[in-house]
């Protein structure tokens, strides 16, 4: 967590635990998409460096979620 490389662990970054159903993991993968999405953050009118960081996030989601898909 600490580790600004390290690898992130796909469930925590999702925010569900190992072993919950894939329905909603990908619930939750949603509903963090609509949350972080930069475009989303442009239209709330926040900072550039909110929309930079929201960019890092989604990215970080979008992996996780992948990993996970793929484990399936």
């Amino acid at each position: 967590r600490f580790v600004p490389d390290a690898p992130l662990d796909p469930y925590t970054v999702l925010g569900v635990e190992p072993g919950t159903p894939k329905d909603e993991i990908r619930r939750a993968w949603r509903r963090l998409v609509r949350e972080n999405h930069p475009d989303a953050m442009i239209a709330r009118g926040v900072p550039e460096e909110a929309v930079q960081l929201a960019q890092k996030r989604m990215a970080d989601i979008n992996l996780a979620w992948e990993e996970i898909e793929g484990r399936a």
